[in-house]
């Protein structure tokens, strides 16, 4: 199926490319076609797809006067018109498609024969690693008397803390499922002591608008997270666990509501903290972190389609640590990372190095346990 998605878009472009030539041209002026192009970059709303191209892809095709050769990108095979750049920033209409890179020899010396990259994996919504107002990394933290406090990074410092709701110590349970609703922009679920689920739909700014029920009965979940799109389909997700270890995954539809749930575990009662960081090993589907009673934190691999690859240990004594979470690239290295408060009440950096390993921590904050929760 993916070779014949790839053998459309070249076919869909390279008739788009066609009907825009003035006149035949000679093909024999170029001296090396060079490799497919390759997109590298995390297929989510918000993340820049970047084409690597040969260096000596098309040369002289451009006859001395020009560029050797024109960049086009495709969304499930049509053309996407205006974006000729080497980088593509994905949007919420790209979400669910397959996006392509297609470099087409310049046509003042050659024909117009153009390469093609792969096509990538299905776009996701922008998931909590977006940040809240479009940057890589925010925390929410909730204090005790119920206001919610937005902290953003400007550069590498913090910008001051602001206060962007009051009246969240009605819930046992706060997250961030990055974008429920399909409108580009990140939300927030929350649940109340009756087991009633909320959506608060961010406006991109760090303010919410007006508050939507989107389940009832979610009391019987001791533990719910949202990994990203966990099955491909281009909706963010969540996934749910009964004290009894049965681990549920609920696919979000894209527009703020949910698609049938599946079973996708047991025996995950042994775990006390569940950490979602979106990829953590690079091979663009989100992952999920376990942490068991001892301090033991291990990788659990998503396979891109609601299942598993592998497990393994990557981490000891982390039961430390008050709170745990992840929240997206603190240090803009391209790789995403995990936060954790410890006993101080310091806010600890644990960067990750894109391969289910770290290379190094960081304190980058202080006073942080007295928020009775931070996502």
């Amino acid at each position: 199926m993916g070779n014949f998605r790839r053998r459309m878009a070249a076919a869909l472009l390279t008739a788009t490319v066609a009907a825009m030539a003035l006149s035949p041209l000679p093909a024999s002026a170029a001296v090396s076609d060079g490799p497919d192009p390759i997109v590298n970059g995390e297929a989510f709303v918000g993340k820049t797809l970047t084409t690597e191209i040969g260096p000596y892809t098309y040369y002289g095709c451009g006859g001395g006067k020009g560029p050797d050769f024109t960049i086009y990108w495709t969304r499930d095979g049509f053309l996407v018109a205006g974006e000729t750049g080497r980088t593509y920033i994905l949007e919420p209409a790209d979400t669910g498609a397959r996006m392509a890179a297609h470099v087409t020899a310049s046509k003042t010396a050659c024909g117009g024969e153009s390469l093609h990259s792969a096509e990538t994996d299905p776009v996701g919504a922008a998931n909590r690693a977006s940040g809240f107002t479009g940057r890589s990394f925010e925390l929410l933290a909730r204090a005790n008397d119920g206001s919610l406090q937005l902290y953003g990074r400007k550069g590498n410092a913090w910008d001051p803390a602001r206060t962007v709701g009051w009246g969240w110590n009605v819930f046992n349970l706060v997250l961030s499922p990055g974008d429920f609703n399909g409108d580009g922009k990140s939300d927030v679920i929350a649940r109340d002591a009756a087991g009633t689920l909320y959506l608060y739909a961010g406006d991109g700014t760090g303010g919410w608008k007006p508050a939507q029920t989107i389940g009832k009965g979610w009391n019987v979940f001791d533990s719910i997270v949202s990994p990203g799109d966990f099955n491909g389909d281009g909706a963010n997700d969540i996934l749910a666990r009964e004290p009894g270890g049965a681990l549920y995954l609920y696919p979000g539809n894209g527009s703020g509501g949910w698609l049938a749930r599946t079973a996708v575990g047991q025996g995950w009662q042994v775990m006390d903290a569940l950490l979602t960081p979106g990829d953590f090993n690079g091979d663009g589907n989100v992952d999920v972190l376990a942490r068991d009673r001892s301090g033991y934190l291990y990788f659990y691999g998503g396979n891109g389609s609601g299942g598993w690859t592998r497990s393994w240990l990557i981490g000891v004594g982390w039961n430390a640590l008050k709170m745990a979470g992840a929240a997206g690239d603190f240090d803009n290295d391209g790789f995403n990372d995990v936060y954790g408060v410890d006993q101080q009440g310091r806010l600890v950096i644990y960067y990750g190095n894109g391969r289910t390993g770290w290379r190094g921590s960081d304190v980058v904050g202080s006073g942080w346990g007295v928020f009775t929760a931070i996502f």
